[in-house]
């Protein structure tokens, strides 16, 4: 089956010239391996390295008519931006422009002979362009359905986002969340791949994942439940060819569930998981199974979390304690109440991490040899950076509440 990938590797070869293929918006969506001897300039480089085009570049491209063009163009090389001269070959279908085929040609040479199969080339990928996005238009609704409908309502929802998949219903499968910079732009035009279907959420991009292709990817996991995005974003089908981007990449992983029914449940995993990978360094990824207590953001409103977790004295310690204090409570609960291991992972003297500790007693009226207080405590400091300020408790008749009338 033909690709865009395909089609923009062709379009360098009719042409030998290097080629890229943009969406309306200059948004990158193929590019060509072709080389010569060419000169390639700095706008090519930053669309293929950040997938996308700057406003001054885009506004001077179409100011040389490109959104008009029936058919190829060229447009003048610009040295104060650093453009080349190029030619031009809308994709167009039904007299709509669903992209743009841009041709490196500093000195001409690309033959005008060619240009009738150019725009052939061009009207392929016109018509694949828009039957891709009509295809993932209705993939991003029923995802919807499956994740925010009712059962009866999903269940011929499930059977077709299956098929797109490669997927049988009563097949294990998982929910990925990728926050990535233009993938949601991209997924309507990637090629498909078995076991894997792209649903464009708003915040975050979806992927309902055939379960073995989620386990293959959770190799070289690190503290805390996390693993680099390499692993991962191959199994998804996307390929490590942009460093830039790998590098800010976030994801989450839910929980695996039995069949596509359960749809519902691996999302809201996934959802707390990319909560949670938001506030942690770009390039990794959380898991759901590896949450602990930070599961708990999934089953309960924040406001009623934090005011079940997280009391008012925890919550002024929270809120005045220096670093220190807290991050050797933290350490310290993570290890079990252990002074010596706690002391080795801070780098500091044992009897520093027992006055830290009284600190704390002191502060939030807390026993730390009681097991109740220090569960108490481990779900404050955990869930605390996640949380709304709880909701101030109601008075008590008798205890300063005003007397009634």
């Amino acid at each position: 089956m033909t690709t865009l990938d395909d089609l923009t590797e062709e379009m360098a070869r009719l042409t030998d010239a290097p080629c890229t293929l943009e969406d309306p918006e200059f948004r990158l969506i193929a590019f060509s391996d072709h080389r010569t001897d060419d000169a390639v300039d700095s706008i090519r480089q930053r669309s293929i390295l950040q997938r996308h085009s700057s406003e001054d570049v885009r506004a001077w491209f179409r100011g040389q008519g490109i959104e008009d063009s029936e058919g190829p163009l060229r447009t003048p090389a610009d040295t104060e931006l650093g453009i080349v001269a190029r030619l031009c070959v809308p994709a167009r279908h039904l007299g709509r422009v669903q992209g743009y085929f841009w041709l490196l040609d500093p000195d001409g040479r690309i033959d005008p002979a060619t240009w009738p199969e150019a725009g052939r080339i061009a009207e392929s990928a016109a018509h694949l362009l828009n039957v891709a996005e009509r295809r993932q238009a209705r993939r991003d609704a029923l995802f919807r359905e499956l994740v925010e409908g009712g059962r009866l309502a999903a269940r011929e929802s499930a059977a077709d986002l299956a098929d797109a998949a490669g997927l049988d219903l009563r097949e294990p499968l998982a929910c990925v969340l990728v926050d990535r910079p233009e993938l949601a732009d991209q997924v309507a035009s990637r090629p498909a791949r078995s076991g894997v279907v792209w649903a464009r959420t708003g915040d975050a991009v979806a992927a309902v994942v055939r379960a073995r292709l989620v386990a293959d990817s959770s190799g070289g996991a690190g503290s805390g439940g996390t693993t680099g995005t390499d692993a991962l974003l191959t199994a998804l089908g996307i390929g490590r060819r942009l460093d830039s981007l790998d590098s800010v990449t976030r994801a989450a992983v839910g929980p695996v569930v039995p069949d596509i029914d359960s749809l519902a449940t691996t999302f809201r995993g996934a959802r707390v998981g990319l909560r949670v990978a938001r506030t942690r360094p770009p390039g990794e990824v959380v898991r759901w199974s590896s949450l602990g207590p930070l599961a708990l953001l999934g089953v309960a409103r924040d406001d009623d979390l934090a005011a079940a977790v997280v009391e008012p004295a925890v919550q002024r310690f929270l809120a005045t304690a220096t670093p220190d204090v807290v991050a050797t409570l933290q350490v310290w609960l993570d290890e079990a109440g252990s002074a010596s291991r706690t002391a080795e992972r801070l780098s500091v003297h044992r009897q520093t991490v027992y006055h830290r500790l009284a600190q704390v007693e002191q502060a939030t009226g807390h026993d730390l040899s009681r097991g109740r207080d220090r569960l108490r405590l481990h779900l404050a400091v955990e869930l605390a950076p996640f949380l709304a300020e709880p909701a101030p408790a109601l008075t008590p008749p008798g205890r300063g509440a005003a007397p009634r009338r």
